[in-house]
């Protein structure tokens, strides 16, 4: 069948008016919801690099695609630069689909109610109504090489940006965010009689908590919370000034340590009875246990009282080796390289983070640096009003810091950071009703994803713990295991 000229000017004008519809109704719901529209953007696994650049662009080509369709002697080559568009959005949507490492949420408007694959066969409806249009308005060879080379190079520039965002969000990032919604899910909570709870380890489906206020008191439940036991730790000798005491466990053992002592306690958790295995002059901050011969620690310089970090161990004889270039002064040594200090046992890797600027230390078991990386903000030196009391010496802040890293877990290559500030294309409203977690591959160091967690009432996270299957918090009064999702599994290293 052979359409007469009237057809083929009728249909060629309801294809052109159809894509006007389309592009001028799409530019004007990015323009009204601009901001949503860059966040969504900003989100994207394939164009989070190029949000800024690709939210302008393509509010300016759809509607300079409209305009040119208005005008009859320009609508050739403008139904070709309306394929290639819509050719465009139909391969980001199949590299979502079929190639990211997650999918996320759909486009605004009326096409919010269209999921992924009904947006696939609605473009590819326009695609083929464009390039029918095409075909009458001009049928020939030179006009299917055209159409050929369009879709090529539409399909190709797709997957360039993919390419390019994914490495540069990976290892250049620039504060962008690439929120999983499927990274973990909520399973379980139990509450706590009291805030002074803290996670002190998790080992062969059993989760240890310790308590601030009552440092020989362990409460351990197993992995969904139905069945808790409280212990008493026994210890050989009591007759310490304890002032910061804390439990740590590495199954079979646990540790009972106090740097202010300084004294350090071990013990099986078969019977919570423990005994001294160091009580010296190496006074000490932060420690993380190695194995039951070695314990990291951060003590501080005699003179200076600058941190430094050092492996103690209880071979035949104790014995400690510091390592002083781990910890970089930018202003006192003392709280602009503040920060957590976790243990891979996996890796065999310490990974030190500082509080107040965007960096992390990799090391090895015997503290030699193996690289430094940094957390996808950009405060590269710590924010800190440092004063000096005259009378008495001591250094203090003189104004409240401006801290970039609350806390961290790290298990096997993945280290997980409870991050401080918010990252572009994020809403504030968000950032007041949930704690963000930064993940990173410490064995490529690169940024792998972020996601949410949610606050109990207005209480925020302010302890987690990951371990194979689940990831542990508490917030409040409120101890919660979520589950890990696929995205989250696949990343960890075997």
């Amino acid at each position: 069948m052979k359409f007469s000229q009237r057809h083929k000017y009728i249909f060629v004008e309801v294809v052109c008016f159809l894509y006007i519809l389309l592009f001028v109704y799409a530019a004007g719901s990015k323009f009204l919801d601009f901001q949503n529209f860059q966040t969504q953007l900003g989100q994207s696994p394939l164009l989070s690099a190029f949000a800024v650049y690709v939210s302008f662009g393509v509010l300016l080509v759809e509607i300079m695609i409209s305009i040119l369709l208005s005008i009859p002697r320009l609508r050739l080559p403008a139904l070709y630069l309306a394929v290639g568009l819509m050719t465009m959005f139909t391969a980001y949507i199949i590299i979502i689909l079929n190639y990211s490492s997650f999918i996320p949420c759909s486009c605004g408007g009326i096409l919010e109610k269209l999921g992924w694959h009904e947006h696939l066969v609605f473009n590819c409806v326009f695609i083929l109504l464009g390039t029918v249009a095409i075909l009458l308005l001009n049928h020939g060879k030179r006009t299917l090489r055209v159409l050929l080379i369009t879709d090529i190079a539409a399909i190709g520039i797709m997957i360039v940006l993919f390419f390019t965002s994914e490495d540069i969000i990976a290892k250049e990032n620039p504060f962008i965010r690439r929120f999983d919604q499927y990274a973990i899910t909520k399973m379980d909570q139990t509450s706590l009689q009291n805030p002074s709870f803290y996670l002190a380890g998790s080992d062969n489906g059993k989760i240890y908590l310790g308590n601030f206020a009552a440092p020989l008191q362990i409460q351990v439940f197993d992995t969904v919370f139905k069945n808790k036991k409280q212990y008493t730790i026994q210890l050989d000798r009591d007759d310490f000034p304890f002032r910061s005491a804390e439990v740590r466990i590495k199954a079979p053992y646990f540790y009972l340590y106090d740097g202010m002592v300084p004294v350090i306690y071990k013990g099986k958790i078969t019977d919570w009875k423990a005994g001294v295995i160091y009580n010296g002059n190496h006074f000490f901050t932060k420690a993380a246990v190695i194995d039951s011969n070695s314990i990291a620690i951060r003590g501080q310089q005699k003179n200076t009282g600058e941190n430094l970090m050092g492996v103690l161990y209880f071979n035949n004889n104790i014995s400690i080796t510091y390592n002083p270039d781990i910890l970089e002064k930018q202003i006192d040594g003392i709280f602009d390289t503040d920060g957590t200090f976790e243990y891979s046992y996996g890796l065999k890797r310490f990974v030190y983070t500082y509080y107040y600027r965007n960096q992390y230390i990799v090391t090895d078991d015997k503290l030699k640096v193996r690289y430094r990386g940094n957390t996808i903000d950009t405060t590269t030196k710590a924010k800190l009003k440092v004063i000096k009391i005259k009378l008495s010496g001591d250094t203090k802040l003189g104004a409240p810091p401006y801290t970039v890293n609350k806390n961290t877990a790290v298990f096997k290559n993945l280290l997980f950071v409870n991050s401080s500030l918010k990252g572009r294309f994020e809403s504030k409203e968000v950032w007041d009703q949930a704690s963000i977690i930064d993940v990173y591959d410490i064995s490529k160091n690169e940024y792998v994803s972020s996601f949410y967690i949610y606050n109990i009432g207005k209480s925020k996270m302010k302890y987690f713990l990951v371990n194979d299957s689940s990831l542990y918090t508490i917030s409040g009064l409120v101890l919660q295991r979520f589950s890990l999702g696929n995205t989250i599994k696949k990343a960890i290293r075997k």
